[in-house]
């Protein structure tokens, strides 16, 4: 019975192994599944048809799966606030928006400001600002 088992592996495994040692090649002659194909006669594309190939309408194109891009190791920017702005100054800031606004500078770190404008103290980006004018 022990020697009828290890005959069947045997056998077994020398198929699996004729099996995967001849998988993918081609036949040597013509056919199908060859990857070979004979034509006889003329292949004639004077007869093809004209074709018109021209783009119609607006391009729609879109990404499916966009990768991530991500930046790694960039250094810090940092922007300075105007050279005529000074810790206790006042100043009349207009926005983007045009809305005006005095504050009194407390703090300064770069272009960001700390300020005791009403009604409670607030961190402000002078970077932002369309103008600044120093008041009295």
């Amino acid at each position: 019975m022990r020697n009828i088992a290890i005959a069947g592996i045997v056998i077994a495994a020398g198929t699996l192994i004729l099996t995967q040692s001849t998988a993918g090649q081609v036949q040597p002659q013509p056919g199908p599944g060859s990857g070979v194909v004979t034509v006889n006669g003329v292949v004639d594309v004077g007869k093809m048809p004209l074709l018109d190939v021209a783009q119609r309408g607006d391009w729609k194109v879109s990404l499916a799966a966009p990768a991530d891009a991500r930046i790694v190791n960039s250094p810090n920017v940092t922007l300075a606030a105007p050279a005529f702005v000074r810790v206790g100054g006042r100043y009349q800031v207009m926005w983007p928006g045009g809305e005006r606004e005095a504050i009194t500078v407390q703090v300064l770190d770069g272009s960001w400001v700390r300020t005791a404008s009403q009604p409670r103290q607030r961190w402000l980006n002078l970077a932002a600002a369309l103008a600044i004018d120093e008041l009295p």
